[in-house]
């Protein structure tokens, strides 16, 4: 039992209450939950919230995980589920621009990121490649563009992202194909090959 995956141990200690043992699952999945929830709600404070609320509410239904090698899926449809609730709550997705000041103060200036590169045409060029590709992604549908997120964008095998979407693996590979297809199309005369 020594040679076992260490989150399998945390979740079976969280699941008996240990909250330290949460606590790690919760510092191991937590940013790959945010990236997934922005993706589909495009917005930093929906995306916090959301991700806390599927944390909560993965605590709360822990003991009920009747297997503790099940956790990452089954949390991330817990996700998935509450970010479609919202979604479906609110009717749109806000988008925030780099441009604009944060939150509600007007005078903070537009966001900054950092680039270390030298060359300012590079830095141009790859700001304009990722906004178009973005632009791309939010054209897809709700599902699509999560299969895109989770495959692409968080690096998860076609099989787990059919466990958080509770579909068969050939509809996450026809859902990825189509996907592609539609971004290929989109950005066709943006991007060589």
């Amino acid at each position: 039992m020594g040679a076992e995956n260490p989150q399998i141990e945390w979740v079976r200690r969280a699941q008996a209450g240990d909250l330290q043992a949460y606590e790690q699952l919760f510092n191991q999945y937590q940013r790959g939950i945010y990236n997934a929830i922005y993706q589909m709600v495009r917005s930093d404070a929906d995306a916090a919230d959301l991700t806390q609320d599927a944390f909560v509410r993965a605590w709360k239904s822990l003991p009920r995980l009747q297997a503790p090698e099940a956790f990452v899926p089954w949390l991330y449809r817990i996700a998935t589920n509450l970010t479609r609730n919202h979604i479906r709550d609110h009717k749109r997705v806000r988008e925030e621009s780099l441009d604009q000041p944060f939150g509600d103060e007007e005078d903070s200036g537009p966001r900054e990121i950092a680039d270390l590169r030298s060359d300012p045409s590079d830095v141009t060029q790859t700001h304009a490649v990722q906004d178009t590709v973005q632009k791309a992604i939010q054209t897809l549908s709700d599902d699509h563009r999560q299969v895109v997120t989770l495959h692409h964008l968080e690096g998860m095998p076609v099989e787990e992202i059919a466990g958080i979407m509770n579909c068969s693996v050939g509809t996450v590979k026809s859902r990825l194909s189509r996907a592609r297809d539609h971004l290929r199309r989109k950005l066709a005369g943006f991007v060589e090959g």
